[in-house]
């Protein structure tokens, strides 16, 4: 299971080194969180982890579908 941790403030930053991936709020968040997180989320809007999160599962699969198309092109030409 992957853990993510939000946080905005001084006392969040152990959490956000703590989970595997912390997000932190770009224009609230104190300068601790910042660099504590591995996203900072520049709007600090809930939203816009809910997008990014859905646009890395898209190119995920994408890229997941693409070597699945190339391995078997692959084969396929070793084979004749």
């Amino acid at each position: 299971e992957v853990v993510g941790v939000t946080g905005d403030g001084t006392n969040d930053g152990p959490a956000l080194r703590a989970g595997d991936v912390g997000l932190s709020m770009g224009l609230s968040g104190t300068e601790v969180a910042k660099e504590a997180s591995d996203i900072v989320i520049m709007d600090d809007r809930f939203a816009s982890i809910v997008k990014a999160v859905m646009w890395g599962r898209c190119v995920f699969d994408n890229i997941r579908k693409f070597l699945q198309f190339q391995l078997t092109v692959n084969v396929v030409a070793l084979v004749l």
